[in-house]
């Protein structure tokens, strides 16, 4: 049995793009994972940062996988280790950075991951992308479309980079 688990990739350090492209082959080889779709990229400024620092671009990858969140978050650690990312301090500028933003419809709290991602409807960047994917997609925990979270506001906030090659597979 698989689980549907969107995945937002972001990167605000080195070669960006290049950084989104290596996250995503990296994350196609996780064992057990399927990837289903990717949305275009998109850039946004660094949000909740100290000082200037470079804006993001962001992607969110759909998958299937067949085993346990954990198992997916360590190789989503050790993916963003590969690429450069040093600690997992949230106010510094990162290569990389993966958060799960939902596994399937499961709700998880515990000290080492949150899902649905915490500040999934605060995001902009993370709702711009997924709704790219998912139009109608629902959060597991308010039961409502993540599109009524999205202000008209918050949309523009966020720019199309770089459509992606059609890949609904």
């Amino acid at each position: 049995m698989t689980t549907t688990v969107y995945i937002l990739m972001g990167s605000n350090l080195g070669d960006r793009e290049k950084n989104l492209a290596m996250a995503a082959e990296k994350i196609e080889a996780v064992p057990g994972l399927e990837v289903i779709a990717l949305s275009g990229v998109y850039v946004s400024p660094a949000q909740d940062m100290e000082g200037e620092n470079p804006s993001f671009l962001n992607q969110v990858v759909k998958t299937d996988y067949q085993y346990l969140s954990s198992e997916l978050l360590n190789a989503l650690e050790l993916i963003e280790k590969k690429i450069g990312r040093t600690g997992k301090g949230k106010k510094e500028p990162r290569p990389i950075d993966l958060d799960i933003l939902l596994f399937g419809e499961e709700i998880i709290e515990n000290d080492t991951l949150s899902v649905p991602h915490r500040e999934l409807l605060n995001r902009p960047f993370a709702m711009v992308p997924l709704l790219e994917i998912d139009p109608d997609i629902e959060h597991p925990v308010t039961k409502r479309p993540v599109a009524e979270f999205l202000s008209e506001e918050g949309r523009q906030e966020i720019v199309l980079y770089k459509d992606y090659v059609a890949r609904n597979v």
